[in-house]
């Protein structure tokens, strides 16, 4: 049985996935087919002419038209199946919420509410902390580096810190579970197939539309990282690019092997991890599905369900390297000391008896519970993406651009400019047009065509791994400015200097947030 709450127009709501009315979703619970005994064949042959003539429309239509709100087809399929994944003995209770021009179905058996999200907000990383309330680490120590000593001593006198290091080291060298390598690499071969429109994603969804919630942008303040000059903006991209590419970056061995214990991607975690830990920044978790909903916008068409759970897959490993409480096993979690249910789409679900276990349904739920309740862009947050969207390049082009992948009303709240309809604009509106046309031909044969879609993998592979040896070439540079500026590391040699955490804590976080 499906019980349905009135509609709520409000200033507050999920994040665009996409425009529907109300009567289109009310559509999804209600019989529509054409019973024979009451139309004519002639008629029912007329009417199918005329939904084929319009889906070909449709079809040209969203080929050639960009609109973050208007094309995404996965938002009502979904709806669909969560109105039909439950039985009829089950009520299932859902309202239509509006914000940023997008009307989503808000259910209470896969969504959360504001009450039981806040406890989620509350939770940092206990097994970091303890790690780094010894006093022990320092702001540029490799910590990992540390870690994998202390866990190879088996001597006797082994003080408490390093037990507690080679403790942590050894809990991280044994995967969960439910880790599947083979559906790992298929999840970094989705990223390195489409990654141009995976990396446009990244930055004009998650990074620019993610980041901006108030709440997150007092952090970004403190850690000086993203809030500063262009130049330190661009060293962190950077980084946030070679941390990418350790994961990603195709090697010779086994399948995943970046991402397997030991691995490059898999130390790359850790010591990322360690630097949040060290800065307390607090991750937003569902950024993994703005990339899928930016390549659907994008392409025009959403990928393959079985290449969004190979994603999902992936990004819920790496969440596990990054400290994201998540179970190990159906009887352990990764932090055992946490009072409320992991906040884990792939695994135990909210209300799992009442509703699907479609890890897909659940990651999207998730994510538009959680900006339905903390997207609420404040003048910091207008700042904030003014300042990210001018550190390289046309100002203009990347606000149009990112408005084509946000949404009007999203960057209008943002305070994103607008291109007019004046004469003007247009030579910009067409070179943003042309842009995004060819991200969608290029997405769309990677997605169309195996031999393609495997060509890509291989290029795209190749082009990550010569963006990590170049990225890894001036780690020697880079922590060698930062022991200059800090005079509380001058009395440390060169010696030190090369062993330094790639992801040091070079730019300090202020007293207060």
């Amino acid at each position: 049985m499906i019980r349905r709450r009135s509609s709520i127009n409000s200033g507050v709501g999920p994040p665009p996935l996409r425009k529907c009315s109300s009567a289109s979703i009310a559509s999804l619970v209600t019989n529509t087919s054409i019973d024979n005994d009451d139309c004519s064949h002639e008629d029912c042959s007329k009417n199918e002419r005329e939904q084929e003539s319009e889906s070909f429309l449709d079809r040209v239509y969203a080929m050639l038209h960009f609109d973050a709100l208007c094309l995404l087809k996965s938002s009502s399929l979904r709806n669909s199946k969560m109105l039909s994944s439950t039985s009829t003995s089950t009520s299932l209770t859902y309202t239509t919420v509006t914000q940023f021009g997008v009307d989503v179905l808000f259910t209470d058996q896969y969504h959360y509410n504001a009450s039981e999200l806040e406890p989620y907000r509350l939770i940092g990383d206990p097994e970091m902390d303890s790690l780094l309330d010894t006093g022990c680490v320092g702001p540029y120590d490799d910590v990992v580096l540390s870690a994998s000593a202390a866990a190879a001593c088996t001597g006797p006198t082994i003080d408490a810190h390093s037990q507690q290091l080679a403790q942590f080291y050894r809990h991280y060298e044994t995967v969960p579970s439910w880790v599947d390598f083979d559906q790992i690499q298929r999840g970094i071969n989705v990223f390195l197939a489409y990654l141009p429109a995976a990396g446009c994603s990244l930055y004009y969804r998650s990074l620019v539309g993610g980041f901006s919630i108030p709440k997150i942008v007092k952090v970004l303040e403190a850690t000086k990282y993203l809030i500063s000059d262009r130049r330190k903006v661009m060293t962190r991209l950077i980084d946030t690019g070679g941390f990418l590419a350790c994961c990603f970056a195709p090697t010779s061995g086994l399948p995943a092997e970046a991402l397997r214990p030991g691995g490059v991607g898999w130390s790359a975690a850790l010591r990322v991890r360690v630097l949040h830990g060290k800065i307390r920044q607090h991750l937003l978790l569902s950024n993994h599905v703005n990339v899928l909903l930016g390549i659907e916008i994008i392409a025009g068409k959403p990928l393959p369900e079985q290449e969004q759970r190979d994603y999902l897959a992936l990004w819920r490993y790496i969440g596990w390297l990054l400290g994201v409480d998540t179970p190990e096993s159906e009887s352990n979690s990764s932090n055992p000391d946490a009072t409320v249910q992991s906040l884990d789409p792939c695994g135990p679900k909210k209300h799992h008896e009442l509703c699907d276990e479609d890890s897909i349904l659940h990651s999207y739920a998730s994510l538009e519970s959680i900006i339905l309740h903390i997207l609420h862009p404040e003048p910091s947050s207008c700042d904030f993406v003014k300042h990210l969207l001018s550190v390289r390049g046309s100002f203009a082009f990347r606000a149009e651009f990112c408005r084509r992948l946000l949404g009007h009303s999203l960057a209008d709240a943002l305070g994103l400019p607008s291109l007019g309809s004046d004469v003007a604009s247009f030579p910009l509106a067409i070179v943003v047009y042309i842009v995004l046309m060819y991200f969608r031909l290029y997405t769309l044969l990677t997605m169309s065509y195996p031999w393609l879609n495997e060509k890509a993998i291989k290029f795209h592979g190749s082009l990550q791994r010569s963006f990590l040896v170049k990225w890894e070439e001036g780690h020697s540079s880079r922590m060698s400015a930062a022991y200059k500026k800090d005079k509380s590391q001058s009395g440390i040699g060169s010696e030190k200097m090369s062993s330094a955490c790639p992801f040091s804590m070079v730019m300090p976080p202020q007293t207060q947030i």
